[in-house]
């Protein structure tokens, strides 16, 4: 999988300052944390503030360029708002954005 952002933080990068694409590239998995409900795609990327809203893309031969997700939140403490780890996740992919997703994958 395939992301993209202009992230203005990181984890634990301090080059970024929100005026130059970076991405991240690797492995995803399902961020259901024991709620089978839960839709968002987790991958390790060290992209925070900024990386908002970019896609979450996975390339094949057979279905060429397909977005599945979109860049939305990490997780962090919800007391002092620290970010608790280097994890970028997906918004929640309900009815709507299922939607939306798919008629993007159709007009490419």
């Amino acid at each position: 999988m395939t992301t993209v952002g202009f992230p203005a933080e990181g984890y634990n990068r301090t080059d970024l300052d929100g005026e130059y694409m970076y991405f991240c590239y690797g492995n995803a998995e399902d961020n259901a944390n024991f709620n089978p409900l839960d839709n968002r795609i987790e991958m390790d990327c060290d992209m925070g503030r900024g990386a908002s809203g970019g896609p979450l893309v996975i390339a094949s031969e057979a279905s060429g360029i397909q977005i599945v997700g979109a860049n939305s939140h990490y997780l962090g403490d919800t007391t002092t708002g620290e970010r608790a780890n280097d994890d970028l996740l997906s918004s929640e992919h309900g009815v709507r954005a299922v939607n939306v997703i798919n008629a993007v994958n159709d007009s490419v």
